[in-house]
Parts: C-alpha cells; structure tokens; sequence
C-alpha cells in the first residue's frame, strides 16, 4: 500500500466529504474515490458507509484511522532524521499560535527565514487554547505556542518561553501611556474592548477584576487580537491584553496593571517522545533568545 493513499484515506475520514477531501488533497473526485477503492481491496473490508450523501467511517475505518496516521508520522520522522543527519534544510516547518501571541512571533519567524531559507513556515492560528494540542495530538503542528493549559495530556511537555503579563493596552497618545500602572477601577472609566469570554485571556481578566470587587462591563467583546489593537489604535478605545500582544507595534503602548493575579506565562508545547527535527530545534533556539532578549529590554 502507497502513503499516497494513506494520506488520501486519512483526509477523507478527517471530512467525511468526497468533494472537499478532494479540493484539499487538489485532485479530482474520481481520483479520490478510486483510491478508497483500491485501499478497501487491498484491506479486504470497506472504510466507508455511504448513505445518501453522507460518508461515515466504518467500525474497521475508525480502527485503521490511527495506524494509518502512525505509519505517515514514522515515515516523516525516517525522512527527517535522514535529511538532519546530512543537514539538509529543507521541508516545512509547522507552528501553532493562539491569536495573542502572534504580534511576539514576528521577529523570530524573520530571524528564522533568513537563516534557513529553504524551510517554508506554516503557521495556524486559533483562539482555543486546547485546540493546540488537538493539533499536535492529530499531528498538525510540529510544536504550539499558547498560555497555560487548564489540564495538560501526560503526552504533552511544555518550555517556558516567558512572562506575559496582562497589560492595559493604549495608544502612545492617550493620557494613560505616561501611566507607570492602571487599576482595574481605572477602566471602568474608559471605552473598553475586551475578547470575549470563554477566553483564556479574558477569563484571567475577570477574575482579577473578581478579586477586586470590580464587575467589567466593555462597551464590545471581539474574538480577534488584531482587529482590538485597530480599534485602539484610533485613540478612541483601551483594552487589556498580554504584554507581547504589542511586539512591534510602536504606536501602542502596554501599561501593567496595579493588581496582581495577571501574570501570565507563554509556553512551548510539543508532543513526549516524538523526535524533534533539527529545524524545529533551531527555531526554539531562536524564540528563547528573542523572548529573553525582548524581556531583558522591558525590565
């Protein structure tokens, strides 16, 4: 059996959609269908049920699924310690970030890229932070960047990069940059945009905002960084946010807040066990020198 059709396997039990298995894979549905096909013959049992225009997997196909991902991850480790072994810098690289720590990110990709041309980065957003280890579980990422885990997977290590504080984030204009530090009271007096809740950044708000008998009432709730830090980039709005959210923004400013409990920490995350590829070594060679030259610089 080819990984070809592993990977075509995997990709449709992941949609259970012929057509979108399809479109991602970038060939046609026929080709797709007759690789099933070929892929059940050669198992002698059927992957899929079709019902309708529904596809569901199979008791067989569930039990498949997990070996078939085994055998396409040792295949890629096989290959990457071989390239390593010759220090051959080629491949993809694949970075999973929440929406928060992409601003801090910045600098490290570009260092990254221009020592090491030849790797092409992916990176994938989310604003869940469990969603990362989902990812590196399903072999999606090769390592995440995220805040504190409300429970980690005993298959997940973590490194940990650095403080990120919570800050009140304003624009270098605002009466409030000369601020050394704000309360939490201090906000109620503004326009304020928070994220929204369930976040692991909002919820860190909330409950020191809690402690100090405060109830926050922001005049709007948004899911993305980047469109809060344009919305206090107009001068007209303050939110709270990590003290990196501002990397490389030099017309905001990230004021600490007076109340403790805001402390934050950016992690590493990576999967026990799994050989670590020289190229994602390197990055992290490169992230931890960035963090702790950054934070030696705010201190």
């Amino acid at each position: 059996m080819e990984l070809t059709q592993l990977r075509y396997f995997i990709r449709l039990a992941e949609v259970l959609n012929f057509t979108e298995a399809s479109k991602q894979l970038f060939i046609t549905q026929s080709t797709l269908s007759q690789s099933i096909r070929q892929t059940e013959s050669e198992l002698g049992t059927p992957l899929f049920e079709r019902i309708g225009k529904k596809v569901y997997l199979t008791d067989a196909g569930q039990a498949f699924l997990p070996y078939a991902r085994q055998s396409i991850i040792e295949t890629e480790t096989g290959i990457q310690k071989l390239r390593d072994m010759q220090q051959i810098y080629k491949g993809e690289l694949r970075i999973g970030v929440i929406y928060s720590l992409c601003p801090m990110l910045a600098e490290s990709i570009v260092r990254f890229s221009k020592e090491y041309p030849g790797i092409k980065l992916i990176l994938t957003q989310s604003t869940s932070i469990n969603d990362m280890t989902t990812m590196l579980h399903n072999n999606e990422v090769d390592f995440a960047l995220a805040y504190k885990l409300d429970a980690l997977s005993s298959l997940t290590e973590k490194i940990d990069l650095c403080p990120d504080p919570l800050c009140v984030i304003v624009h270098r204009r605002s009466p409030l940059a000369s601020q050394q530090k704000i309360s939490i009271q201090a906000l109620t007096h503004y326009p304020l945009a928070l994220l929204k809740s369930g976040s692991y950044t909002r919820n860190v708000i909330e409950n020191v905002a809690s402690r100090s008998g405060i109830s926050l009432q922001p005049m709007a709730e948004i899911n993305d960084t980047n469109l809060l830090l344009q919305m206090v980039r107009t001068g007209d709005w303050i939110s709270v946010l990590s003290q990196h959210s501002v990397d490389n923004q030099p017309d905001l400013k990230a004021v600490p807040l007076k109340e403790k409990g805001g402390e934050m920490h950016v992690y590493l995350f990576q999967l026990k066990g799994r050989y670590k590829k020289l190229v994602t070594r390197k990055f992290i060679e490169i992230i931890q020198k960035v963090m702790s030259r950054n934070n030696l610089i705010q201190a």
